[in-house]
């Protein structure tokens, strides 16, 4: 048997073009692009978008190939992920109100901190078998 492998979807970007996108959007950090007042300031913010919008595509195919066992298993991880974005999300909310640390960051790391527990939880509902 196989081993089932749902926590890392392939990208199917070629890579030339996934580093052009990511060159890209170092130049644009470079400049200092993000935070210019010209016409195409939303533009630049939202390139940022890309990688991501990619990796959701990424995340949709693999969905689409797997067989309904392996699909209750990304939904449930995905569930105890969101479920623990939501709590973290509460907590931040209590921590800004209460005038504790940097709300920016704060989302940050507990959007990140989501994203690993449903790769963790992924793992751990996903039997290993040979």
């Amino acid at each position: 048997m196989e081993l089932i492998s749902l926590a890392v979807p392939s990208l199917s970007m070629p890579p030339p073009l996934l580093e052009a996108v990511l060159g890209l959007l170092g130049l644009i950090a470079e400049f200092g692009l993000f935070g210019s007042d010209d016409s195409w300031k939303l533009f630049w913010s939202l390139l940022n978008l890309a990688p991501g919008l990619w990796i959701v595509r990424a995340v949709v195919r693999s969905l689409r190939r797997a067989d309904e066992y392996q699909r209750r298993c990304q939904l449930e991880a995905l569930a105890i992920g969101f479920g623990a974005l939501i709590m973290a999300i509460y907590t931040v909310g209590l921590l800004q109100a209460a005038g504790v640390g940097d709300l920016r960051q704060l989302i940050q790391i507990s959007f990140l901190g989501s994203i690993l527990i449903w790769i963790a939880a992924l793992l751990f509902k996903t039997p290993r078998t040979r």
